[in-house]
């Protein structure tokens, strides 16, 4: 793998991260740490994607779609078994 497939796959891993984390209130995790272990799990779930399937566009080596899809659903299946846990609020 070169530096810009692994750049590619990052930009992918932050954009999906971003739409799921802050549009979609799909968290792993709270806070920045939560949202830096989407990019991480994002990441290796486009790494996935791009490496099982060979198929549509292609850009610096990476199947875009394919990463696209993997790295989604990498998130959504950590986010389904891991939820995040409970804010716990003080009772004043």
């Amino acid at each position: 793998m070169s530096f810009w497939s692994s750049l590619v796959l990052l930009v992918i891993s932050v954009v999906v991260s971003v739409i799921l984390f802050y549009l979609l209130k799909i968290k792993i995790g709270n806070g920045v740490v939560g949202f830096i272990a989407e990019i991480c799990i994002g990441w290796f779930g486009a790494w996935m994607g791009w490496i099982l399937e060979h198929w549509w566009i292609q850009v610096c080596n990476v199947y875009l779609i394919p990463a696209i899809l993997g790295s989604a659903s990498l998130i959504l299946v950590v986010h389904v078994l891991y939820p995040p846990p409970k804010e716990i609020k003080p009772n004043i």
